[in-house]
């Protein structure tokens, strides 16, 4: 029997509360790992909730969610930078934990990168904790190149910021 797997655009009130939920999950584990609590780290999707949610979600951010089944078990959002056209940020990208190493993770960034060339981008960027290793190596396998990285007044980590040439090929 075939498995259903489709990626779309999360808007409607359940995508949303949906979303929630599994942000809440994925990046618990990471919050769990690195002692982050929300009244250090409030803006770490683990401590996400509807309204910040919601709030996020204004343009120029579009949030997708990979369905597996009919279940949402990934999500990655695409902001487009206000200082430069050709530059677009991949954040919140989320696969849920018992959905993890099954390539889910490398589709939704390649989604991503597919939007953002749509939409004339020629650069992805991120940024994640500096001291997170794993996920750091992870994006320098997707070829991304750390481009900076530095205190941010508001997190108790480091922020990595890495990019990555889109008009190379993925």
């Amino acid at each position: 029997m075939p498995v259903d797997r489709m990626i779309r655009h999360l808007h409607s009130k359940s995508d949303i509360r949906d979303c929630v939920q599994l942000l809440r999950r994925s990046f618990g584990t990471v919050a769990r790992e690195f002692a982050l609590t929300e009244a250090m780290a409030p803006t770490n999707p683990a401590f996400v909730t509807e309204s910040k949610l919601k709030e996020y979600l204004t343009e120029p951010v579009v949030l997708y969610g990979m369905f597996y089944d009919g279940i949402l078990i990934g999500c990655v959002a695409v902001e487009k930078s206000r200082r430069d056209d050709q530059v677009y940020y991949i954040e919140r990208l989320a696969v849920a934990p018992e959905q993890r190493h099954q390539g889910f993770g490398d589709q939704l960034l390649c989604y991503a990168f597919d939007r953002i060339r749509e939409s004339g981008g020629r650069v992805a960027s991120i940024g994640l904790m500096d001291n997170h290793e794993v996920l750091k190596q992870w994006y320098i396998t997707k070829g991304f190149v750390q481009t900076s990285c530095r205190a941010i007044e508001h997190l108790p980590f480091d922020v990595c910021f890495m990019s990555k040439d889109l008009t190379t090929g993925n």
